[in-house]
């Protein structure tokens, strides 16, 4: 046995680099795949100045969503907005700005935004019955997800939501703009100023 160890030696050499190879080719290229798939490092397209607007003609819905920048990853489906505002409207209805530092959106309804998130929504109502102009009620709140198809919205972070000389805090939200409601989920306290 010992005597046919030299002629089996090449052919067990061979196997060894054979099995390290592999074996470093599938290091390497799990590696490279990982790379590949980390959303934060391979954008497929970039967009600076980002606009889009849409319209649907049967709901009289229009849509205005707009970034300073925006980055779309294929890897996960997601895109991600620095700096962005949504605006939408429809006739006689009041409309809803929103803006926030940053936002992600995965597939083409639901936009998960973060930081600094202000809406603002104006009555419908151009002027009220005494010719003053119609009212602002703005909400800020450091997280928020809008469903784009529903028109609704909702986060389980505080909340801060001023109209005129009126200002409520609250620990919750869900929003439906398409029929004005607010509901808030829970501690909220509220606050009535009325030297303004």
């Amino acid at each position: 046995m010992i005597n046919g160890l030299p002629n089996k030696f090449p052919l067990i050499l061979i196997i060894l680099i054979a099995l390290a190879t592999f074996w470093a080719d599938k290091t390497v290229w799990q590696s490279t795949r990982e790379k590949k798939e980390s959303p934060q490092e391979n954008p497929d397209y970039i967009m600076e100045n980002f606009s889009t607007y849409s319209v649907d003609h049967i709901s009289g819905k229009h849509e205005n969503l707009l970034a300073k920048k925006m980055l779309h990853f294929i890897a996960n489906g997601t895109t991600y907005f620095e700096q962005p505002r949504l605006i939408n409207s429809k006739k006689n209805e009041s409309g809803m700005r929103v803006r926030a530092d940053q936002a992600n959106m995965s597939g083409d309804k639901d936009i998960y935004l973060n930081g600094n998130v202000e809406v603002i929504r104006y009555d419908a109502n151009r002027k009220n019955s005494k010719n003053e102009t119609r009212k602002k009620t703005t909400m800020t709140t450091n997280y928020l997800h809008i469903n784009r198809d529903t028109d609704t919205a909702k986060t389980n972070k505080p909340v801060t939501i001023i109209q005129n000389n009126t200002t409520i805090n609250a620990v919750g939200v869900k929003i439906d703009n398409s029929t004005q409601t607010i509901h808030l989920l829970s501690k909220v306290k509220f606050a009535h100023n009325k030297d303004h």
